[in-house]
C-alpha cells in the first residue's frame, strides 16, 4: 500500500518560535507557502476565511497559502512553533516575502499551492500522545538557528519525520497490505536460515499458521518467484562458494548446499549460470 505521505518531500523556508501575551492579535495576512503552527503552551484562535480554529497545547494547524487568516492569543497567552514549508520542492525557485498583509494580495505566480494528494484532514490535528513530536521540534529549532548549511540541510529530514508523525492516520489506514508484506518476509526469513536448507518447504511454512498456497502467492507477489524457486537460488549461491573451495568435490558441494540429487543440481546450476559446475570451478 502506498500512503500519501510517501509522496511528500518538504522544503523548509522559515522556522521560528515565540511567546505572545494574552489578547495579542496579528495583522490579517496571506501566505505564499504553507505554515505549520504547533502550540506547546496556552492557546490561540486562528480565523481562516470565515472559519475559526481554536488551538490548545499539542494542537497543530497547517495554514494553506493565499488564504486570509488572523491569529489571536488566548487568555493565558500562547507559545507556538511555526514552520513555513512547501510539501514538495517547487519546480522553479523564486524569491518572495513570506506573506502579504491585507489588503495586499500575494503575487499569484509565486504561490506554492497544496498538492492535490494531500487530504484536508491532514491540515489539523494533535501531536502524537507518546511525546515523540517535541524532541523533533526542538531539534528543528536548534538546527535552523545555527545557520550552518549542514544543520539546515539535515533539518529537512527531521521536518519530514515530524510532518509524517503529525499527519499519520493509523485509525483510518488498512493494514492488509502491511500484513501481506510481513508474511512474505517471514517466509523469506525461514528460507534464508542455513539449518532449513534440507527441510520440507511445506513443513517449514506451516509454522506460520497460514495455508501453503496462500503464502506462496504472497511470496511470489512480493519477490517474483515461488518459495521453491527462491530456495533453489539460495542453494545455488551457496554452492558457488563451495565450488571455489578445492576441498569439496562437485557432488559434495551439491549435497552441502542442500541438493540431494547431483544431477538435478547440475541442471539447475547450468540453467542459472549458463555453464556446468565443473566449468564454473
Amino acid at each position: 500500500m502506498t500512503f500519501w505521505q510517501e509522496k511528500i518531500s518538504p522544503l523548509l523556508t522559515i522556522v521560528w518560535h515565540g511567546r505572545w501575551k494574552a489578547g495579542q492579535q496579528e495583522p490579517a495576512r496571506y501566505l505564499y507557502d504553507h505554515e505549520l503552527v504547533i502550540v506547546t503552551r496556552g492557546s490561540c484562535e486562528v480565523r481562516i476565511g470565515t472559519e475559526i480554529q481554536k488551538l490548545e497545547a499539542d494542537d497543530y494547524l497547517i495554514i494553506p497559502p493565499d488564504t486570509l487568516h488572523v491569529t489571536t492569543t488566548g487568555s493565558q497567552g500562547v507559545e507556538r512553533y511555526c514552520f513555513h514549508f512547501d510539501w514538495v520542492p517547487p519546480a522553479k525557485h523564486a524569491s518572495h516575502p513570506f506573506c502579504s498583509f491585507y489588503p495586499d494580495r500575494p503575487a499569484q505566480s509565486k504561490i506554492r499551492p497544496t498538492p492535490s494528494f494531500v487530504p484536508l484532514r491532514a491540515l489539523q490535528g494533535r501531536c502524537p500522545s507518546d511525546g515523540s513530536a517535541r524532541p523533533l521540534i526542538e531539534s528543528l529549532i536548534h538546527r535552523w538557528q545555527t545557520g550552518e548549511p549542514l544543520a539546515r540541510a539535515t533539518s529537512r529530514a527531521v521536518f519530514l519525520e515530524l510532518l509524517t508523525k503529525l499527519t499519520w492516520d493509523s485509525s483510518g489506514q488498512t493494514r492488509h497490505a502491511d500484513r501481506a508484506e510481513q508474511l512474505a518476509y517471514a517466509v523469506k526469513d525461514l528460507l534464508d536460515r542455513p539449518e532449513s536448507r534440507t527441510e520440507s518447504i511445506q513443513a517449514l511454512l506451516a509454522t506460520l499458521g497460514f495455508s501453503y498456497p496462500h503464502l506462496c502467492r504472497l511470496f511470489h507477489r512480493k519477490f517474483g518467484l515461488t518459495p521453491a524457486g527462491y530456495r533453489n537460488a539460495v542453494r545455488l549461491e551457496h554452492a558457488k562458494t563451495l565450488l571455489r573451495d578445492p576441498r569439496f568435490s562437485i557432488n559434495e558441494a551439491a549435497y552441502a548446499a542442500g541438493f540431494s540429487d547431483p544431477g538435478y543440481f547440475a541442471r539447475q546450476f547450468r540453467k542459472q549460470n549458463g555453464l556446468a559446475p565443473s566449468d564454473y570451478r
